[in-house]
């Protein structure tokens, strides 16, 4: 029962959380490349959102564009996610498989970066005088 004390417990953790990684890694690997469009592949646990950009996101898919085509995949964390570029490849999406991808799950990442389900802009022109009237009540030249 020595192993199971001091350092050779940390020994055990560490060969437990190497093993689990490798693990998740086979298993992602075989369940994604059989479902889903070509892509960078994901790193265990974060997945792709240490290859993407948050900050300039759109440069970040246009390099992955250029890379792996008009229709790709990433994965953000544990959520699988089809980016469709171009004209064509979204007609096409939407067009010919409109059902399949009518509802869209929610994803707390997404709401974060600002794409949630409501639009910021009401909240933005209040105060701001924006969406205001150009009549007033009081003379020109008045304060």
């Amino acid at each position: 029962m020595g192993l199971l004390t001091g350092d050779g417990l940390w020994s055990v953790a560490v060969l437990t959380v190497i093993f689990m990684l490798l693990v998740d890694l086979m298993y992602r690997r075989q369940r994604w490349t059989a479902r889903y469009p070509p892509g960078p592949m994901p790193l265990p646990l974060l997945g792709n959102l240490l290859q993407v950009d948050l900050k300039n996101m759109p440069y970040s898919l246009y390099k992955l564009q250029c890379r792996f085509g008009d229709v790709f995949s990433l994965q953000m964390a544990y959520k699988p996610v089809i980016v469709v570029n171009g004209l064509k490849a979204v007609r096409e999406v939407l067009v010919n498989c409109g059902e399949d991808t009518a509802d869209r799950p929610r994803m707390p990442i997404y709401e974060f970066l600002g794409f949630g389900p409501k639009s910021r802009g009401k909240g933005l022109q209040q105060g701001t005088g924006v969406g205001k009237s150009g009549v007033t009540d009081r003379p020109v030249g008045s304060n």
